[in-house]
């Protein structure tokens, strides 16, 4: 979403920036384990979507949470198709378009969060970095989520830089790097694949 007038500052930045994404990205992950959890203890499966076993692996992160809450579904063989609760689906959905729009790339909200967190100039070194990271993983098929989402970024002419902030030299607060490293984190390890998945997802 393009900004429409110059933010005051770069904390006000930042709190424009990750409170959408952030929201969207803790809430995803309630619904994501609540999902698991009421798949677990569910008496039928009738009115369940079906999904590939290999779903669960598409992610680091979600075949991580689901070792942990559900480790039997992540036994089966790729190919065998699950019952899964929606509400898991829609978490993965949001968890999925949260960590793309958090990745430190120009007008996406991490690379905003990017710019109030670490300056105008290290932020476009890292959003470089974040690109060249980008092709490098959708030419080696690592991950075909990763290819989906970085044509995008790219097509839509999110990875040039935002407009200016009125006052870009006071620095944001540890409290506010410190979250945004958190949800990078926790971006990056939902966009990696859970070892033994499938690059292809």
């Amino acid at each position: 979403t393009p900004l429409r007038s110059f933010p005051s500052s770069r904390s006000a930045l930042f709190d424009i920036a990750i409170s959408g994404p952030g929201v969207a990205m803790l809430a995803s992950l309630a619904m994501v384990v609540l999902g698991l959890r009421l798949t677990m203890t569910a008496q039928s499966f009738t009115y369940f979507p079906v999904v590939p076993a290999a779903l669960m692996k598409s992610s680091f992160l979600i075949g991580s949470i689901a070792s942990i809450v559900f480790p039997k579904v992540m036994l089966a063989p790729l190919s065998q198709p699950i019952p899964i609760h929606g509400l898991f689906l829609v978490g993965l959905a949001g968890l999925f378009s949260s960590s793309v729009n958090l990745l430190p790339i120009g007008r996406l909200d991490g690379g905003r969060a990017s710019m109030a967190a670490y300056g105008r100039r290290s932020a476009s070194l890292i959003s470089l970095l974040s690109l060249l990271l980008l092709a490098f993983y959708s030419f080696n098929g690592v991950s075909g989520i990763i290819i989906f989402w970085g044509a995008l970024v790219v097509l839509t002419q999110q990875r040039l830089a935002d407009i200016p902030v009125r006052n870009e030299v006071t620095e944001i607060s540890g409290l506010r790097v410190a979250i945004y490293n958190t949800l990078l984190v926790l971006s990056l390890l939902t966009l990696a694949p859970f070892p033994g998945g499938v690059s292809s997802m």
